[in-house]
């Protein structure tokens, strides 16, 4: 594959990517080639590079004679999911908490108070909010623990915008400026129950709106 094929299917990739994580092509969708190509002015063949791409992912998944689907959210998954984050985030904070930097502070601070003020739309803030707490996996300074975490908020943004698919309200983010502060000041036993809380909560917030779907609530 010469350079501008392979640019091409980096940008269908990543613009594929976004819209599956933003709900902007839903869960359980059929996507085409086609279609898609169109929607991002390309042709088919980096298109389907991305979705073998996303497939190995998990993201897609392709059914033979049936086509390509954007994966389901289900009740099981958002469980592994958060019992993921369960086990390493708490542990994540408390190693950042002896090896950021003052670098990875101001960052995490000026992430911490982006996901509260002056972001209108919902999905922006949800954005922020994967990029800060992979922040803090950063901030650990342990390469591996940051690539897991990253993956797991990629599914867990998506989460959250499911919710507003599904015609839930968004929540109001947790206030990160707290996490920041125990980071900074707070022992680790604090900095694991803290963080521990928080994803605890969220968990339910996305298992309540998928069990409102399935009662027709929306």
């Amino acid at each position: 594959m010469n350079q501008a094929n392979r640019s091409l299917a980096s940008q269908a990739y990543a613009a594929l990517k976004r819209d599956i994580i933003r709900c902007e092509i839903p869960p359980g969708e059929l996507i085409l080639e086609a279609w898609l190509a169109e929607r991002y002015g390309m042709s088919k063949t980096p298109i389907r590079q991305a979705i073998g791409r996303l497939e190995t992912e998990g993201l897609v998944s392709v059914v033979p004679r049936k086509g390509t689907f954007v994966k389901a959210v289900s009740d099981a998954d958002v469980r592994d999911n958060f019992n993921l984050r369960l086990l390493l985030e708490p542990e994540a904070a408390a190693i950042a908490s002896k090896r950021a930097t003052g670098e990875d502070i101001i960052r995490l601070e000026e992430l911490a108070n982006l996901t509260m003020h002056g972001l209108e739309d919902p999905r922006e803030k949800h954005e922020v909010n994967r990029i800060f707490h992979t922040a803090i996996a950063e901030a650990a300074h342990v390469r591996l623990l940051e690539v897991m975490v990253g993956t797991l908020h990629e599914e867990n943004e998506r989460y959250l915008n499911y919710k507003m698919f599904v015609g839930q309200k968004s929540e109001k983010i947790t206030n990160h400026l707290n996490i920041v502060e125990l980071i900074k000041n707070g022992s680790e036993e604090e900095i694991r129950e803290n963080v521990a809380s928080g994803i605890t909560k969220a968990r339910q917030w996305i298992l309540d709106a998928m069990t409102e779907e399935l009662r027709g609530g929306y």
